[in-house]
């Protein structure tokens, strides 16, 4: 499943933000915006989804969509929740369009801002444009 996520933030990156995506293989610490969405698998089982972008990266996001800076918290949270919808709603397309087991995704809920510390099956650590990312999925 992290493949096709995976996918959609290096789509997300290129075609919204048009900047550079880099595949890291350790995750930073560095606080990160932390969103959740529960993903439900059509023939059983369940995943949950975290996106965490930090904080100059969703200041990127938001103001692509804006037009202007933004610098309020709940702000950057609003944006949390909504670039975690468009990746993982973009990676469930994806995956149907590869014929892959369908799903479906719950209303992403935000977690916190701070470090990334929970448990993970897989996880993806990204940089775009000198930002960090970071896709986890977890069994539920």
């Amino acid at each position: 499943m992290i493949h096709y996520i995976e996918t959609a933030a290096q789509n997300f990156s290129s075609h919204q933000l048009e900047s550079s995506f880099e595949k890291i293989t350790t995750p930073p610490k560095v606080r990160t915006f932390i969103v959740y969405i529960d993903v439900n698998m059509a023939k059983g089982g369940s995943n949950r989804v975290y996106l965490a972008c930090d904080e100059a990266l969703m200041k990127q996001i938001a103001e692509l969509f804006l037009d202007e800076a933004i610098d309020d918290e709940e702000t950057l949270k609003d944006f949390a929740l909504e670039t975690a919808n468009m990746v993982i709603g973009s990676a469930k397309v994806i995956a149907e369009e590869e014929d892959v087991e369908p799903f479906s995704i719950s209303t992403p809920i935000f977690e916190k801002f701070d470090y990334f510390d929970f448990s993970y099956d897989e996880i993806s650590s990204l940089k775009i444009n000198n930002h960090t990312a970071i896709i986890a999925t977890k069994e539920i």
